[in-house]
């Protein structure tokens, strides 16, 4: 450690020299009245350090806040801020428990507690995300935890009937079009409001999904990349939806749908609800994938056009709407039988 100098205004300045959390180095300066006083903040700071740095005697909120920081020019500013917001809300009950005190049995009861109030999907996302932190430290606290149970509850896709009519009651209203390009493309909310008209080909009709739009830790709509490699993809577009949007063409760069998007959501919110149109926008998503499926087509087409890496979420669909073809899918099954099988 430096030894302490004395300014022209006759007090005492002395600096401290370390390493900060993301291996830069630095230093703080500490003022005194007397060259002992300063020298002495300066060492107090620099033992603080030394005990802070130790595993063991940091918390799970500066481990979390590193974790973060050493991500935050990497990864997405929708998954950062995602990740800030379960820093803020999840795990409060062990958030400043330092290490060397965290046990599994305390990181049980804050998962209890968590999921008092709350779905599985978000305790879910709270937990993969300490856990990772965790295990990054080398600490296995979190694993082979109990977690609550994974809700039973059915996807719901919207009838051709209910969508028909829902789209007949807000054909003039601004949200007409944010509606019809998932139903239409099936594509992700992200991926609607970071369509540009230069994506639109109107000869060839097709339309390529290369963006998305994600509010970053600010609150900002900012632009990413589309949430996997899957997910930039040509999709063929039908002339229908090409001929609703057309009239609408603004300059190359412009957005299609040009509205706030958070308005936009509040607005969906509002007219489904008027409408009794009991569904949520990502659910339109879903019935496009169910067109898909229902129409026979290949799993592989449906998760290129959709821009999915696995079928899982293909599968779920094609469980929800399996029984409402039950019945036709049985009576192709009878017909061919009887007709090429002699009993």
């Amino acid at each position: 450690m430096a030894k302490a100098e004395k300014l022209p205004s006759g007090r005492w300045r002395c600096k401290a020299y370390f390493t900060d959390e993301v291996g830069k180095h630095t230093s703080k300066s500490f003022m005194g009245d007397s060259k002992k006083e300063a020298e002495g903040l300066a060492s107090i700071f620099l033992l603080d350090r030394k005990h802070d740095s130790r595993l063991e005697n940091t918390t799970l909120a500066k481990l979390a806040d590193k974790f973060i920081e050493n991500r935050s020019n990497i990864l997405s500013p929708s998954t950062i801020a995602t990740y800030r917001k379960l820093r803020r809300i999840a795990f409060q009950d062990i958030i400043n428990v330092r290490i060397g005190l965290l046990t599994k049995e305390l990181y049980q009861k804050a998962i209890n507690e968590y999921s008092k109030v709350r779905s599985y999907k978000t305790v879910i996302s709270a937990h993969t995300f300490y856990k990772q932190l965790l295990l990054e430290n080398g600490i296995h606290i979190a694993n082979k935890v109990n977690l609550p149970q994974k809700d039973g509850s059915k996807m719901s896709i919207p009838t051709n009937q209910e969508l028909s009519e829902f789209l007949n009651q807000i054909k003039d209203s601004r949200i007409y079009h944010y509606v019809l390009l998932p139903v239409y493309l099936g594509l992700r909310r992200s991926e609607v409001i970071a369509l540009k008209w230069k994506d639109i080909d109107f000869v060839n009709k097709r339309i390529r999904i290369c963006r998305a739009r994600v509010q970053d830790d600010s609150r900002q709509w900012v632009e990413k990349s589309t949430k996997t490699f899957s997910g930039k993809r040509l999709i063929d577009a039908p002339q229908d939806l090409l001929d609703l949007l057309e009239p609408f063409i603004g300059e190359p760069e412009e957005y299609v749908i040009e509205n706030n998007p958070s308005a936009l959501e509040s607005l969906y919110k509002r007219e489904s609800k008027k409408a009794h149109f009991h569904y949520n926008y990502h659910s339109l998503r879903h019935y496009h994938a169910s067109i898909l499926l229902a129409n026979g087509i290949p799993n592989k087409y449906a998760m290129e056009r959709m821009g999915h890496k696995t079928a899982n979420m293909l599968n779920k669909v094609y469980q929800h709407t399996m029984p409402e073809f039950e019945k036709e899918f049985n009576e192709k099954v009878e017909v061919f039988f009887k007709e090429n099988i002699e009993i």
